[in-house]
């Protein structure tokens, strides 16, 4: 499912995930994949930044999104829903990841993880931001504390 960030105000990510947990989303995602923890992420819920034509410029498509069985498709989730085409599937390109994990409660922790990727990590690494999305991965907890993890999508910078 997805939504339009419109700039900064990182509060519109909030708004939308508790969009998605009011109207059903995660209703239809339990459906689609019981809720099972994906093959190539191990999470349970993913949050996707299209970032991928521009990750310089800060407004963009963000998804809430599951990884969803290849063979389904999400408009047949529940024959009862009033809008079946407003679920869609996208394919993530393989990528180099650098994975920051986030212990503590969202959005702090996670705000906190990708500051210190961009502005710490990054420029040290010797790496560039890919042209692919970026992505919130909420994997099953390791201790039963908040925890998520920020992916972001890198590749060799060109000198």
């Amino acid at each position: 499912r997805s939504t339009w960030i419109s700039g900064p105000d990182n509060a519109q990510f909030g708004r939308f995930w508790q969009q998605c947990k009011d109207d059903g989303t995660f209703d239809r995602f339990q459906a689609l994949t019981g809720m099972a923890p994906g093959p190539h992420t191990q999470a349970h819920v993913l949050g996707v930044s299209r970032v991928e034509a521009n990750p310089a410029l800060r407004e963009f498509t963000f998804m809430v999104a599951v990884e969803a069985p290849p063979d389904s498709d999400p408009r047949d989730s529940d024959p009862r829903d009033s809008d079946p085409h407003d679920l869609v599937r996208i394919s993530i390109p393989a990528c180099r990841w650098a994975i920051f994990e986030a212990h503590g409660p969202v959005p702090e922790a996670l705000v906190a993880a990708e500051m210190y990727a961009f502005i710490e990590w990054l420029p040290a690494s010797g790496l560039v931001h890919a042209h692919a999305p970026e992505m919130e991965v909420y994997p099953p907890s390791p201790d039963g504390q908040p925890y998520c993890e920020f992916w972001l999508p890198v590749e060799r910078g060109s000198e």
